[in-house]
């Protein structure tokens, strides 16, 4: 993404994250609430047990149907990987990204060993396909800016050591700089 598409694509994730009517304190239901209110229809997250995903790699999924959207994440996982995985897929629906054609035969078997993956697809509503580089990127994107516009600390932080941390702090400033993300005042 060259500098003018990232600006583009900056403002478009503001002015998507700035309809949203989110309560604080900021919870990662609260967004969900505010993502389906948005769209006009109901959205639940469900929990993925690591039996569920059976050796998928899948630690999350949206999955559109008729009338309600599931978010399925992993919870064998830390709670900021879990707040990251459900950031990621509300994004994918933020950003109303549409996968490619191509059916994943393989990823629809493990998650669905008894069914055939073509019916497995169409009783999705839309199959578990692999989403485009580009797509994965502005999804990764939009659930950082999420993260800093709500302004929310992962949940392991508070547990890691003051080296990690500080280099957790280090990195993030460094990202804040590369993408011009506006840093909190450091004084209030």
């Amino acid at each position: 993404m060259d500098q003018r598409e990232w600006r583009r694509f900056r403002a478009r994730c503001d002015k998507l994250i700035g309809q949203l009517d989110v309560p604080r304190p900021f919870t990662i239901e609260n967004l969900a609430d505010a993502v389906a209110r948005r769209r006009g229809r109901p959205l639940r997250l469900i929990p993925l047990s690591d039996g569920d995903t059976r050796g998928s790699g899948v630690c999350g999924v949206w999955i559109a149907f008729a009338d309600v959207d599931h978010v399925h994440y992993a919870v064998g996982t830390s709670p900021a990987h879990q707040a990251h995985i459900v950031l990621h897929e509300l994004a994918h629906i933020l950003l109303d990204h549409h996968q490619s054609d191509e059916l994943d035969r393989e990823g629809l078997l493990r998650l669905f060993p008894d069914l055939d993956p073509a019916m497995a697809a169409r009783l999705l509503a839309r199959g578990r396909t692999r989403a485009t580089t580009d797509q994965e990127q502005e999804t990764e994107l939009l659930a950082s800016l999420m993260w800093q516009h709500f302004d929310t600390t992962p949940a392991a932080l508070p547990r890691a050591s003051r080296a990690s941390a500080d280099a957790l702090s280090l990195v993030m400033g460094t990202f804040a700089d590369a993408y011009e993300w506006e840093r909190p005042d450091a004084t209030g």
